[in-house]
């Protein structure tokens, strides 16, 4: 009976330990925003920003590949996240090393229809978009060297990077499905000689697939997104410069209480013609999260929910080549792109490759 009666408690000790790292792994302070993700995809605002836009309808299909396996803190550095004691709660004198290898595939159709009527000197439009997403992350908690081997308290033999492995396992997954649709009006200014504004006042939807009990999803969760955008587009006889600054303002998630900071990002890109048809240039982006993550954690955990509470604002920077195809001066156009990430904070840090196909109709 008392050998009976110690394994339970070792295993009682462990669930513990496994409950307070699954919350630990799940809240991922090492990631601002939830799940480091946002509802806008960095680097999509490309040649497009400098194609002359006239009264139509238009169609577009950016496709993006994005692999990660950085995950950085607040200080540039390797994640680390606090570890909870398994008996009383109170964080124990070490933090574990938090890994992760994130891909995501995305294709983002998109319609926009420009009318020829105006209003305060604009045409006015709309544009919609409604993404196919595929996301697959591994996920992994390592204690620091001679802490990693030691055991458990009552923990049944088991180690604390048995323990940390084990639960940060729980958050792996590979999920397919649709993403959040994003629709917004247009006003699209031609201020001079090859010079044009756009503003687009982007309202997002919770439409895409979402299980709250799991970090990987298609869907971002059921919160809404205002994300307002300006575009700023000089079209020159040989240079043509775009960019596109985006504000982000998001809801309390409904269903876990997760409010994640508000957004600001910064699409540019630098292109010149090499040929009647061919442009080349760099293209890149800026990230930078303006205000903290919130979450109500009562009931979790005290201790965790103080550090989580006051979220880590997360940002990165990138930038690379891209080549662009406009045939016959506007009758299609295909560019491709690679964006190398650096500087990343409370976030990934990787790179992405992007195909886009813009076409009126």
């Amino acid at each position: 009976m008392a050998r009976h009666s110690n394994r339970s408690v070792s295993a009682s000790s462990f669930m513990k330990v496994s409950t307070l790292v699954l919350a630990l792994a799940g809240a991922s302070q090492a990631l601002a925003a939830e799940n480091g993700l946002q509802r806008y995809s960095p680097g999509v605002g490309g040649s497009d920003m400098t194609t002359p836009l006239v009264p139509g309808w238009y169609v577009q299909m950016p496709m993006v590949a994005y692999h990660a396996s950085k995950i950085k803190g607040d200080d540039g550095k390797q994640a680390t996240s606090v570890v909870p004691n398994p008996l009383t709660g109170q964080p124990l004198p070490f933090r574990a090393t938090a890994s992760a290898k994130v891909d995501s595939e995305a294709l983002l159709p998109r319609v926009t229809y420009l009318d020829t009527a105006r209003f305060l000197g604009a045409n006015v439009g709309f544009t919609v978009m409604l993404p196919l997403v595929h996301r697959k992350g591994t996920f992994g908690l390592v204690a620091p060297a001679g802490i990693g081997s030691s055991l458990v308290p009552s923990g049944g033999g088991v180690t604390w990077d048995q323990a940390l492995a084990s639960k940060a396992a729980t958050q792996n997954g590979s999920e397919v499905g649709i993403g959040d649709l994003e629709f917004s009006p247009l006003l699209h200014w031609e201020i001079g000689d090859h010079q044009a504004v756009t503003l687009a006042p982007t309202i997002v939807l919770p439409t895409g697939d979402y299980n709250v009990a799991q970090r990987v999803n298609p869907g971002f969760g059921n919160f809404v997104t205002f994300r307002p955008s300006v575009q700023y587009a000089f079209i020159g006889d040989g240079w043509d410069v775009g960019v596109r600054g985006v504000l982000s303002f998001n809801t309390r998630n409904k269903d876990n209480g997760y409010y994640s900071g508000n957004m600001f990002n910064l699409d540019w890109q630098l292109m010149k013609f090499v040929s009647d048809d061919v442009r080349v240039g760099l293209q890149g982006y800026f990230v930078r999260q303006f205000t903290k993550d919130t979450q109500d954690l009562t009931g979790l955990s005290p201790t965790l929910a103080k550090e989580i509470i006051n979220g880590n604002k997360a940002s990165v920077n990138a930038a690379g080549p891209a080549i662009g195809w406009l045939k016959n001066g506007g009758e299609m156009l295909l560019e491709g792109k690679f964006l190398k990430e650096f500087d990343a904070r409370n976030r990934t840090e990787g790179q992405a490759f992007w195909l886009t196909v813009s076409k009126p109709l």
